[in-house]
């Protein structure tokens, strides 16, 4: 028999388990922090780029003045070559001309010998050790960073009339100290950061009231379908109770009634049954949120050495081989009657979807701070299909309607939704006709 129900009730519940079975009633914190997350983002990310903006800004302009310089230089050579580096001072007043800069100026000949310098910032380097001389010939300037000095090299040529060629009379290469630039940096970098975390600590305290205005409706509304869904199945519980007592009351006196009859109220029991079953479950998910003051430390092996000895039972009835392997001092901070629910419905899947001869496997182990509880069966197994949609409510698989046509698709959304009240993380694999394994993970308290 199939259970009908209307369809404004049906889309409630639907509503409902969609919500309360995923978490959706208090995303205050996963919202905040995405939105904190997002303007860290963009803070960096403009700060960074402003940053490296001026860096490079000023490397350019400390580059164009040292092009400027050794262009200048660029006629000195002949003279240093011939007359010496006395003899500048009576055509350019070098040692004036950048007074207030620390530029610093070197002269080389062809063969990259020092000839003079000019200066007080100077590379420790040599000039060919740090350039060489085809890179040089190219005709082009070498800018270069060699540790806190900036470099800008040129090569010098001098018309030659009995040839197109020019000929190399030498290089120069003008130099100056990047101290000056690293300190503006230095406060940069203190004042991008002090201005970064006023405003982290400004969008922190934003990020609280945004939250709040935007989630205030959305709570509303939910608190509004909970209340709902909530009158709405403690309402169907009085007259399933009166219905299944009339039935009871009918079916005591079955020698005065038809056995059509009785086959039609066995009939309605069932129905009244499922739709109970229905409401209890609904009803779970509407209060499945779990506060903090609810937990308390867990063992797991006393909660679950019944769970294996009620099951041991029913794989005896139906010939399953159930096979257990359970740890004991395992700890975990959660509520014990909602872990039993959980286990409980794994438990039961695996066996509704085994048949008789095959196997389910309830082990636990330890893994990196969490206890992993396996459930694992020889059933039909799940269709990679199907897998993305199993948690959600109401949802079943071809294959499973098929096998337990009574089902309702909740038994799954309800353990998705203890894990996530634990959290913990629940795991499937599965394989058409080989089985299939669902893992829960759970911190250790």
């Amino acid at each position: 028999m199939k259970l009908l129900i209307k369809p404004p009730l049906m889309s409630l519940i639907t509503i409902s388990t969609q919500i309360f079975s995923r978490g959706f009633l208090f995303p205050r914190k996963r919202l905040m922090l995405t939105y904190l997350v997002a303007m860290i983002c963009i803070l960096g990310t403009s700060g960074i780029s402003l940053y490296l903006f001026l860096i490079k800004n000023l490397n350019q302009q400390l580059d164009r003045e040292l092009l400027t310089l050794v262009e200048a230089a660029a006629p000195s050579l002949n003279i240093i070559k011939s007359e010496g580096l006395q003899s500048l001072d009576r055509e350019v007043p070098w040692r004036n001309l950048f007074s207030e800069q620390e530029y610093s100026l070197e002269w080389y000949d062809s063969e990259g010998k020092l000839l003079a310098r000019e200066g007080t910032q100077f590379p420790h380097m040599s000039l060919f050790k740090t350039i060489s001389p085809a890179q040089l010939n190219k005709g082009f300037p070498v800018l270069q960073r060699l540790g806190h000095i900036q470099t800008a090299t040129i090569s010098v040529y001098a018309n030659n009339p009995d040839e197109e060629t020019p000929i190399l009379e030498g290089y120069i290469r003008a130099s100056e100290s990047t101290q000056e630039m690293e300190v503006i940096l230095d406060k940069l970098r203190v004042g991008l950061a002090l201005g970064g975390t006023t405003a982290l600590v400004l969008v922190s305290i934003g990020s609280i009231y945004l939250t709040q205005e935007a989630l205030s409706p959305t709570q509303r509304g939910v608190q509004q379908i909970s209340k709902i869904t909530s009158d709405v199945s403690h309402h169907l519980r009085t007259p399933l109770t009166r219905i299944s007592i009339a039935t009871e009351i009918l079916l005591s006196k079955k020698d005065k009634i038809q056995p059509e009859e009785v086959k039609k109220l066995n009939i309605i029991n069932t129905a009244v049954e499922q739709i109970r079953r229905l409401v209890e479950e609904l009803l779970f998910l509407v209060r499945a949120d779990l506060p903090s003051k609810l937990r308390e430390s867990v063992s797991l092996k006393p909660l679950l050495q019944p769970l294996s000895q009620q099951f041991e039972s029913i794989a005896q009835a139906r010939g399953i081989n159930f096979q257990t392997e359970l740890l004991s001092n395992v700890l975990v901070s959660g509520d014990s009657v909602r872990l039993t629910r959980l286990l409980t419905h794994l438990l039961e899947n695996a066996f509704n979807y085994t048949d008789p001869g095959g196997s389910v496997f309830f082990s636990m182990k330890l893994s990196h701070g969490t206890v992993i509880i396996s459930v694992r069966d020889t059933g039909m197994g799940i269709a990679d299909g199907d897998l993305p949609f199993i948690f959600q409510g109401f949802w079943r698989g071809e294959l499973a309607q098929n096998k337990q046509p009574e089902g309702f698709g909740l038994g799954l959304t309800i353990a998705y939704a203890i894990v996530q009240q634990h959290q913990g993380e629940i795991k499937v694999s599965s394989q058409i006709g080989v089985g299939s394994c669902f893992q829960v993970h759970l911190p250790l308290a």
